[in-house]
């Protein structure tokens, strides 16, 4: 259910994130608020929408009002999207994508989700992103 980073123009490189066992419980703040200002300054640039924004020690967490929006962010950044399986009349959509290097080399990943009802419209690109 997610599309091969290489079949969709994008900047996704396949980059994972350091597991959060691995960032030590001292740093985990610094990790959290490092990251938080990382995406905040991606949004500050290019105006994408966010208005959810959970950054955690590995990753930030992005909730969307809907699937035009995680359709904005997945053209301009790129990225894998994965679906969830319907659960009460409701998939979720993930996009997992990365912020632009930073100066020493490191990455972000940003997750951007929206809930999307069973059989409602959606976009092409995103259609055709998601394998079922």
């Amino acid at each position: 259910m997610s599309i091969d980073p290489t079949q969709f123009p994008g900047r996704f490189s396949g980059h994972h994130p350091v597991p959060l066992s691995a960032v030590p419980a001292g740093r985990r703040f610094e990790a959290t608020s490092d990251n938080r200002i990382a995406v905040e300054a991606l949004i500050d640039s290019t105006r994408l929408m966010a208005p959810v924004l959970v950054p955690s020690p590995d990753r930030v967490h992005v909730t969307v009002a809907d699937i035009d929006d995680l359709a904005e962010w997945m053209l301009f950044r790129g990225g894998r999207v994965l679906v969830s399986r319907e659960f009460e009349g409701v998939r979720t959509y993930v996009l997992i994508t990365h912020t632009d290097r930073r100066a020493d080399g490191s990455r972000v990943e940003v997750r951007v989700s929206c809930a999307v009802p069973e059989g409602a419209a959606v976009m092409p690109e995103i259609a055709a992103a998601v394998a079922r």
